[in-house]
């Protein structure tokens, strides 16, 4: 993580079994890994932010054991709403996806009744 430009940083490479069509990784996987990449961003933040909204585009396919390269940085806060983006990289230096995420801020996690 880099505390001055509020951006974290990941590398993933995933396995056979979260395959969608044929050497494809399956776009929910895709969007979790994003989803995930936000979520951290707000960890080191030291706030607690759970999903609300999260949007991803599919700009190319990534391929199963390849090595991704993940950013997610922090945008905005407004009011109890924190905004990141996203986004992954294939080895070739393509972007593959990229996401925009809104998470709303709690004082702590919410527990079941």
């Amino acid at each position: 993580f880099d505390d001055d430009t509020k951006t974290a940083f990941g590398q993933y490479r995933a396995h056979e079994m979260l395959e969608g069509p044929p050497h494809i990784i399956h776009a929910g996987v895709i969007a979790a890994i994003l989803d995930e990449t936000m979520i951290t961003v707000n960890k080191y933040l030291e706030t607690i932010g759970l999903t609300s909204e999260l949007t991803v585009r599919y700009l190319q396919p990534a391929f199963v054991g390849e090595n991704l390269y993940i950013r997610g940085w922090y945008v905005k806060k407004s009011k109890r709403v924190i905004e990141n983006r996203a986004e992954i990289e294939n080895e070739m230096g393509k972007i593959v996806a990229r996401a925009k995420g809104k998470y709303i801020e709690y004082d702590e996690i919410p527990q079941p009744d």
